[in-house]
C-alpha cells in the first residue's frame, strides 16, 4: 500500500474539515447571527463602561499623585533646629518616600504661578504662604502617620497644619482602590454574560445534531474533529462581538468623552485615544479565551 507523503494528504484533510464546520455552521446562520448580536451588545457596552471608569480612574489617580504631595505648614518662628528633628521624624515613618524644606519665598512664587493662587499672591500685602515641610506619600492613605507625628510639634503651624487632611487622604486612597476593583469587576461580569450567551448557543447546536455527532462517533471520527466546528463558531461570536465593541469604543472615544470634557469642566477625561487599542485588545483576547473555553465545555455524545 502506497503512503503519500504529508504534504500532499494534510492540506486535502485540512480543507475537508473546513468545510464540514462550514456546512454545520450554515444551517444554524440566523441563530449565529442572533447569538453574536447579543454578544456584541454585551461587549459593546462592558467595553464602553472599561473606557469612562478607565478614563476617570485615571484622572482620579493624577489627583492622587498631587495628593501624594502632602504639605506640613511651619509656624514663622520655627527654627533652623526644630524643622530639620521633625523632618528626620517624617522622613522615618512608613509610607514616606522624601521630605524637603519649602521655603516662604520658594511658596509665593509657586503662588504666583499658579491659577488659582495669583490673585491672592498680587493683592496681599507681605508674604502670606508659609514655609512647610513637602512630604512625598507612597499612598495618600499615609497622610495620617504623618499628621499624627506633626500635630504636637512647636514647629507646625497649629491655625492651619496641612494641606489636606488625612481622613480626606483615606477616603481617596479608598476611593481609587475601589474604583479599580469596580473597572475589573464589570469586565468579569461582561464577561460572563457574554460566555452565557455563547454557552446556550453551543448546547443547542449540540442538541440539534445530537444523532449526527452520535454516528460520527460510532464511525471513529477523531473527537477534535467533532468538536472543532463548535470551537470555532465559539472563536466567530467573540470576534465578532469584540469587532462591534470596537467600533463602538471608537465612536465613544471620538464624540463622547469629548462632549463630556466640553459640558462638564470638573470632571476631565482626558483623550481616549491611547486606552482604546488597549481596552479592544483586551476584548479580543478574554472574550475568545472565555468563549472557546466555555465550548470546550459542552458535552459532545459518545
Amino acid at each position: 500500500m502506497k503512503v503519500l507523503p504529508t504534504s500532499s494528504w494534510l492540506p486535502n484533510y485540512a480543507l475537508n474539515v473546513l468545510a464540514y464546520c462550514w456546512r454545520c455552521w450554515r444551517r444554524r446562520l440566523l441563530a449565529w447571527c442572533a447569538t453574536a448580536l447579543a454578544v456584541s451588545a454585551v461587549l459593546s457596552l462592558a467595553a464602553s463602561a472599561e473606557l469612562f471608569l478607565v478614563l476617570s480612574q485615571r484622572s482620579l489617580a493624577q489627583q492622587a499623585r498631587s495628593a501624594s504631595e502632602f504639605q506640613v505648614f511651619l509656624s514663622d518662628d520655627a527654627q533652623q533646629p526644630q524643622v530639620d528633628d521633625l523632618r528626620g521624624r517624617i522622613s522615618n515613618l512608613q509610607g514616606v518616600k522624601a521630605v524637603s524644606y519649602r521655603s516662604k519665598s520658594e511658596a509665593l512664587s509657586m503662588a504666583r504661578h499658579d491659577p488659582t493662587l495669583a490673585n491672592l499672591a498680587s493683592t496681599t500685602p507681605g508674604n502670606p504662604f508659609p514655609a512647610s515641610l513637602v512630604v512625598q506619600l507612597a499612598d495618600p492613605a499615609a497622610a495620617s502617620q504623618v499628621a499624627a507625628t506633626a500635630t504636637k510639634d512647636s514647629a507646625t503651624d497649629h491655625d492651619v497644619p496641612f494641606s489636606y487632611t488625612p481622613a480626606q487622604g483615606r477616603r481617596l486612597s479608598t476611593f481609587l482602590s475601589t474604583a479599580q476593583a469596580f473597572i475589573v469587576g464589570v469586565a468579569v461580569a461582561a464577561l460572563a454574560v457574554a460566555s452565557l450567551v455563547g454557552l446556550v448557543l453551543l448546547r443547542s447546536e449540540i442538541r440539534a445534531r445530537r444523532a449526527e455527532l452520535t454516528v460520527l462517533a460510532l464511525v471513529g471520527t477523531p473527537r477534535p474533529v467533532i468538536r472543532l466546528p463548535v470551537l470555532l463558531e465559539a472563536v466567530s461570536l467573540a470576534i465578532a462581538g469584540s469587532i462591534v465593541a470596537t467600533l463602538v469604543l471608537v465612536y465613544a472615544g471620538t464624540h463622547l468623552v469629548p462632549a463630556v470634557n466640553s459640558s462638564l469642566p470638573f470632571l476631565q477625561l482626558g483623550s481616549a485615544n491611547d486606552v482604546i487599542g488597549s481596552i479592544s485588545l483586551v476584548t479580543l483576547a478574554s472574550s475568545v479565551l472565555a468563549l472557546g473555553v466555555s465550548s470546550l465545555l459542552v458535552r459532545l455524545p459518545r
